[in-house]
């Protein structure tokens, strides 16, 4: 196998891993950008999302087996129902100093993350992949299903946040709050709807990239930690409060890991993507991206 082949295949993996990376950081922005919230139970989140969909994909639940496809849709409905709830028990938080609102929201993710484990157990369990385990090979590049099912509906969901925000009278409300929410509520946007439809989208964004890895990865209430701090590190990376910036970010911290996992060591995996955002941070703080948003007040 080539360098060239190696190298295409480590990339393609990349993008797999940042399109997981991408859909969680996407949650972070957009609640920051529509509350000045940063929501850092959004990685339990993820972790509840997850099993909403994978319990029904396994027959967990009254023996009822879904399809992959329809657990997927069931769980991200639950999680976006989840994300109304949470909207509202977060809302008071968004006023409050930045330290009372970093605990409030590390607290519920510490609930989350327990009655996963109270309802759940903390064992975990491997996730069978609804599509044949054996690679494709195209040029020599030997590709998994799965991978590309990540991608593949990845690039949908993205490209539909980004067509539903544009074009739909509710995404252009979204934005419009997003920008000036004063503003926005005199004009008669209801803000607080808006955001809580943001923290469901949001939230069901985190579901579909759970469900999507869960074949890949291990399913276990632990799952939340890794990816949380990721996807917020890919946000950050992107420019925070940017949703083209969370997409980037997301890819690109996922391709950075993958090449730094197969060319050095993966050993030093999580310290040399890390170690890259930073050094992207020192010489454009705002991002790659770095898309301006309002100050919330």
């Amino acid at each position: 196998m080539t360098k060239t082949v190696i190298l295409i295949q480590t990339i393609v993996g990349g993008l797999g891993i940042g399109s997981i990376y991408a859909l969680v950081a996407l949650g972070y922005s957009m609640v920051y950008r529509s509350m000045g919230l940063v929501n850092f139970a959004h990685g339990s989140i993820y972790m509840i999302g997850t099993y909403f969909g994978i319990i029904f994909y396994r027959g967990m639940v009254a023996g009822i087996h879904l399809p992959y496809w329809a657990a997927f849709i069931v769980g991200v409905l639950l999680t976006a129902i989840l994300g109304v709830l949470l909207e509202r028990l977060f809302r008071p938080l968004a006023n409050l100093d930045l330290m009372l609102m970093l605990l409030g929201t590390i607290g519920v993710g510490i609930m989350l993350d327990n009655l996963a484990i109270i309802v759940w157990g903390a064992e975990g369990f491997a996730v069978r992949s609804p599509l044949p385990s054996k690679p494709i090979l195209v040029g020599g590049v030997s590709l998994l299903p799965q991978m590309l099912l990540v991608i593949g509906v990845g690039t949908l969901l993205m490209v539909g946040l980004q067509t539903f925000l544009s074009r739909t009278k509710v995404g252009k409300a979204m934005r419009a709050a997003a920008q000036d929410r004063e503003i926005a509520s005199a004009m008669g946007i209801p803000v607080n709807f808006t955001n809580a439809i943001t923290f469901a989208i949001g939230s069901g964004l985190a579901s579909a990239a759970g469900i999507l890895a869960a074949p890949i990865v291990y399913v276990n209430p632990s799952m939340s930690a890794a990816v949380g701090i990721k996807g917020f590190a890919s946000a950050i990376l992107g420019g925070l409060g940017s949703i083209p910036g969370a997409i980037v970010g997301g890819l690109s911290f996922g391709v950075i890991e993958a090449i730094s996992a197969g060319f050095i060591s993966s050993a030093y995996t999580k310290g040399i993507a890390f170690i890259i955002m930073v050094l992207v941070l020192m010489v454009k703080p705002s991002g790659i991206v770095g898309e301006t948003t309002v100050e919330k007040v």
